[in-house]
């Protein structure tokens, strides 16, 4: 006699098109928000399958380890908290225990925590990684234990899943934007190219220019350190040249506060005496006044995509779509 396959928590997400997490949200109320429109078709889901709520805990419990680490660049970037905060929140509807450490970009402290977390015998590490110690990445996925970088990655580390953002097509759209405003001089202000992140914003900030048959000028691409307190000196770098950029892409979340009080500062007007746009729709950015147009990237998506990695068996790089939301901060010239 054939025995029927039980229905599991990843067949439910499956059928009603959603994530595990938020099927765990929906198992588990009061745990975060889901629509009433989502939540019909998750229930739907599990009476069609037959599926037990009840046993949503266990299956999760056993099919991943309940302590994973977490390394994130900068706990002090707003960036890096709120997806640091949405999966310790995740990892916790999923009854997992997360050790948090951050690397402050710095090789050295980087490799420390690693040892630390392999000691603790964590079964995952989440990692927004430095550009540095692919040698000890690998070495770690040798052993046994899943990796899954976000945001960004190491090439070499070829047994990684990667999570991230569509960088390069965002950045281009982000610079075709301003050119329809008609902007020719643009700048761009962002970290070292030496990650991924920022090399791939970089190269779609270049297309955006060469489709609309603009030569592509590196004088107005300034990359300062991501924890240099002088970053701000890359407007002025910007301001001093013969002729100066009308519109400034940051392409980095960590300097754009600075970079906006420096504008404030020199009592230049946004967007009449510049126009702008930042990475990450931070707080700071929608308080303004004027608003400040963002890049937006979908934070929720990365954290359960990245805890869904964890118990999934394909390797292939999940690239989730960040959107350009206009504001007040880019004028139109002539």
């Amino acid at each position: 006699m054939t025995v029927k396959k039980k229905s599991t928590i990843k067949d439910v997400a499956a059928l009603a098109e959603v994530s595990i997490g938020v099927v765990s949200r929906v198992l588990n109320p009061g745990t975060g928000s889901v629509s009433e429109q989502t939540r019909q078709r998750i229930l739907n889901a599990i009476q069609t399958l037959n599926y037990s709520p009840q046993s949503a805990a266990r299956e999760l419990k056993s099919r991943l380890n309940n302590t994973i680490g977490l390394v994130v660049a900068d706990i002090a970037n707003e960036f890096f908290s709120e997806i640091a905060d949405l999966i310790v929140r995740r990892a916790s509807e999923m009854a997992m225990n997360v050790i948090l450490v951050t690397t402050q970009e710095d090789p050295l402290l980087e490799r420390e925590s690693l040892e630390m977390l392999m000691q603790k015998r964590v079964q995952a590490i989440i990692a927004t990684p430095t550009s540095k110690n692919s040698d000890m990445w690998q070495s770690i996925g040798d052993m046994g234990i899943t990796v899954v970088f976000i945001d960004r990655y190491l090439e070499e580390v070829k047994q990684a899943r990667v999570v991230g953002f569509n960088n390069q097509a965002s950045a281009c759209e982000a610079t075709t934007y301003l050119i329809e405003q008609g902007h020719q001089r643009i700048g761009w202000i962002s970290g070292p190219l030496n990650t991924s992140t920022s090399a791939q914003r970089l190269k779609g900030f270049q297309q955006g220019q060469n489709d609309r048959g603009i030569d592509w000028d590196p004088q107005y691409a300034v990359v300062k350190n991501f924890r240099d307190p002088l970053a701000s000196q890359a407007l002025d770098e910007l301001l001093a040249l013969p002729e100066p950029p009308t519109a400034i892409i940051i392409g980095n979340t960590s300097i754009a506060p600075m970079i906006v009080s420096r504008i404030r500062e020199l009592k230049l007007s946004i967007p009449a005496d510049l126009s702008l746009i930042v990475y990450h729709d931070s707080h700071w950015s929608r308080l303004l006044n004027p608003s400040v147009s963002v890049i937006k990237h979908p934070l929720a998506e990365l954290a359960d995509k990245a805890l869904e990695c964890l118990s999934a068996e394909s390797s292939t790089p999940c690239e989730l779509n960040s959107i350009l939301i206009k504001r007040e901060s880019v004028a139109r010239i002539k």
